[in-house]
């Protein structure tokens, strides 16, 4: 969490190491069964491109978060924002230990779509006054949209990765009912539009890549 009484260098470095470790870290979750479904190659290509955008979409909400934190005033909001980061991580492990068990590898653009990201959040944390926290919400609303979109694209037999993006969902419309409980303003329609006009090019391009 920043500290606002930490020196500035200090608070950017912190940040900094906060992005690689979302970005690059291979933690999983412990105590889950290991994974005893097979795919054949087609089905497990088209997961494990499903599963990096996913883990792509969580990178991104770590930096939303972190960059709405950096920038905000209001400590209560600050301080549920890092708790929601903190749960997002939970989801990041998911992801990895899903795109380890097909064999499958991140996005080579997450740093970017992570800056990308962090710069989003941190206009929102500067709009506070207005925005409150109506971004984390709309935000929260896509992803979850985005994950009931990815459950019915996984190939029928991949019963495990649709489980994890489950229990995902869930926590995602807790966080959003969270925001909403604190208060959150309607943002306006052209930053929607946009907000979702950029989630697609990056879920095209991370299909990929």
């Amino acid at each position: 969490m920043i500290n606002q009484k930490k020196p500035l260098i200090d608070s950017f470095l912190s940040e900094i190491q906060y992005a690689l470790g979302a970005i690059y870290d291979n933690s999983v979750p412990k105590g889950i069964n290991k994974d005893d479904i097979e795919l054949n190659n087609e089905q497990a290509v088209k997961s494990t491109r499903i599963m990096r955008i996913n883990h792509m979409g969580e990178v991104c909400a770590q930096a939303l978060y972190r960059g709405q934190a950096a920038f905000t005033k209001d400590k209560k909001t600050k301080d549920q924002l890092y708790k929601m980061c903190d749960e997002e991580n939970e989801h990041l492990k998911l992801c990895n230990l899903r795109l380890s068990e097909l064999n499958g590898k991140k996005s080579i653009l997450n740093p970017l779509w992570y800056a990308a990201s962090f710069s989003l959040g941190a206009i929102a944390g500067l709009k506070e006054g207005k925005w409150k926290l109506g971004f984390i919400e709309e935000t929260e609303k896509q992803v979850k949209n985005h994950l009931e979109e990815s459950i019915t694209s996984l190939p029928k037999e991949d019963s495990r990765s649709k489980l994890f993006l489950e229990e995902i969902a869930k926590d995602e419309e807790k966080h959003r009912n969270t925001v909403k409980e604190i208060g959150s303003t309607e943002i306006p329609e052209l930053v929607k539009n946009t907000m979702n006009t950029l989630s697609k090019v990056m879920k095209n391009i991370t299909y990929h890549v």
